[in-house]
């Protein structure tokens, strides 16, 4: 297909469609009446013989086909707009910008109190706004625009992101320091045989550890799932659960919440924390700063 045969005002009505699922809302976000929003949606039908959005009770519903587009046309949308407002210079001492950054509640915990600290005296009317959620979620987020970059556990390649290790984590066991049958030694038959607090940002009651049992026929009780590392450490201080924590958590912890730490019975990896932006903003200014900001706190962890 020629580009030069093709109305590329009819991407942007497209993307419209595609974040706003109503033809009216659409069309006012970028300036357009409802009757030439109808009319472009038309055009684009034509243009690629596909439905592309469907009515419902709920609003326009897209088809595979148009999702199949959007993962194209959205970021070179994104790359565009970076480009034509693209930020020459930036000053972090008189900027007071609000930068979005999403975050799991275990990276806001081991990030925010030294990114804030350095903020103070290298950024001082700069602003943090914090989006949280899975990673999935995490990653949407950056791709629609809603957050300047986002820090995590991300296994998945994407084309139009940019990714920087930051650090390293490792597991422990932890309970409470006074837990009765269990002394200064955690052996694997003492942790099949007691009940799990589970940290599953999935939401789901199977872990990592469970895989890794499974593959030796071991299965161990599982009592609670929860979604948040930083409650962990207060549920355990309360009950007889044990529980296989990200070490710095339960390190802060170990004295407030009164725990003991031991090392995992079995062979379990850490993750590795990174930090990815959308490869639109990737020599803005502003987002340059950003991230060595945040690249210089990692290597203080």
């Amino acid at each position: 297909m020629n580009l030069t045969s093709i109305d590329l005002n009819l991407l942007v009505v497209f993307d419209a469609l595609m974040n706003e699922r109503q033809v009216t809302r659409a069309g006012e976000s970028i300036g357009l009446s409802q009757p030439a929003t109808s009319n472009a949606l038309a055009r684009l039908r034509n243009l690629t013989s596909d439905e592309l959005f469907i009515r419902t009770r709920v609003g326009l519903q897209p088809t595979p086909h148009a999702i199949a587009i959007a993962q194209h046309i959205q970021p070179a949308l994104k790359q565009i707009q970076a480009a034509l407002s693209l930020e020459r210079n930036f000053d972090p001492m008189t900027s007071d910008r609000v930068f979005t950054i999403g975050m799991t509640d275990y990276v806001e915990f081991v990030l925010l109190p030294s990114l804030l600290s350095l903020l103070g005296t290298r950024a001082p009317n700069i602003k943090i706004q914090v989006r949280s959620g899975d990673r999935q979620h995490l990653l949407a987020l950056l791709d629609s625009g809603e957050v300047d970059l986002i820090c995590g556990l991300f296994p998945e390649k994407v084309l139009w992101h940019e990714e920087q290790p930051l650090f390293q984590e490792k597991y422990v066991c932890a309970c409470r320091y006074d837990r009765p049958a269990i002394g200064d030694r955690l052996t694997l038959d003492d942790y099949l045989s007691v009940s799990h607090l589970l940290i599953s940002i999935q939401e789901d009651m199977v872990g990592r550890v469970d895989k890794i049992l499974a593959e030796r026929n071991l299965k161990r009780h599982i009592s609670i799932s929860i979604p948040h590392f930083l409650v962990a450490p207060f549920i355990l201080s309360h009950t007889d659960l044990i529980a296989t924590l990200a070490k710095r958590v339960a390190n802060e912890f170990s004295t407030t919440q009164n725990l003991k730490i031991f090392p995992c019975p079995l062979p379990i990896e850490g993750f590795s924390v990174s930090m990815r932006s959308h490869r639109s903003t990737h020599n803005h200014a502003a987002h340059v700063w950003l991230r060595e900001i945040i690249t210089e706190v990692a290597r203080t962890i």
